[in-house]
């Protein structure tokens, strides 16, 4: 049913089922900083190291010339998963959910969730600003060249685009067994993006552990500040 149709109502609250999220948010936003933390400080680059070392060990570079492991044929397949997390194709999807959300008309919806995906491309890019070694004398560069490869922009996107995505379908899904394959279907997806960056030589598994943990942060940000909002509204 439309909303535009469809009749706000109230809803009995629950304050031991919200206590149980807003503990599950903070317990989530709280270890993702603490993840961002390790990666920051280096505490992870010794596992990382190791990680490379591996995969030189099984898959060898693609070439003398690149950093990127495996055949050809398979820095095809890790390119390919990469660019489910690129800006354009984030970008392509982003114009199909305003078309659908526009054909239910379901605009509050989509301004939320445009307003989380944005946010997070903001603070993504306020991160690689901020630990950028050498900055571009551009404005236009900012957009058009990667100005810090700490934290990976395409896993840190990926994680809030899909999981935003994964949370609004399921949201209105019935059915447990529906939530949990689209959870999980998602969240393999976002790991296989995340692989490739490291996979296809973009990343190393700090980086990528970085954009991961940051982006779990700020989904667990809008989180917790979605159940105050409607905490106080009292509506669902």
């Amino acid at each position: 049913m439309l909303e535009s149709t469809t009749t706000e109502h109230k809803y009995h609250y629950d304050h031991n089922l919200e206590r149980q999220k807003k503990s599950w948010a903070v317990f989530l936003l709280s270890l993702s900083l603490l993840l961002f933390i390790f990666t920051f400080v280096g505490l992870t680059t010794e596992f990382s190291e190791r990680i490379n070392e591996f995969l030189i060990d099984q898959l060898g570079y693609t070439n003398k010339w690149s950093t990127s492991f495996g055949p050809d044929w398979f820095l095809h397949i890790n390119n390919n998963f990469s660019s489910l997390g690129s800006a354009p194709i984030i970008l392509c999807f982003l114009i199909i959910a305003a078309g659908y959300y526009k054909i239910r008309k379901q605009r509050k919806r989509f301004s939320k969730f445009l307003s989380i995906v944005i946010g997070g491309g903001i603070i993504m890019q306020i991160l690689k600003i901020f630990f950028a070694e050498e900055l571009p004398y551009e404005p236009i560069k900012f957009l058009t060249t990667t100005v810090s490869a700490f934290p990976s922009g395409h896993t840190m996107m990926a994680t809030i685009y899909y999981l935003t995505l994964a949370v609004f379908i399921t949201r209105w899904q019935s059915k447990k067994k529906v939530r949990s394959f689209t959870l999980i279907t998602t969240s393999s997806l976002i790991f296989l993006i995340a692989a490739s960056r490291i996979l296809s030589g973009a990343h190393t598994f700090t980086e990528v552990l970085a954009g991961w943990s940051a982006g779990m942060a700020w989904l667990c940000f809008c989180w917790m500040l979605e159940r105050y909002v409607k905490k106080n509204r009292n509506m669902v």
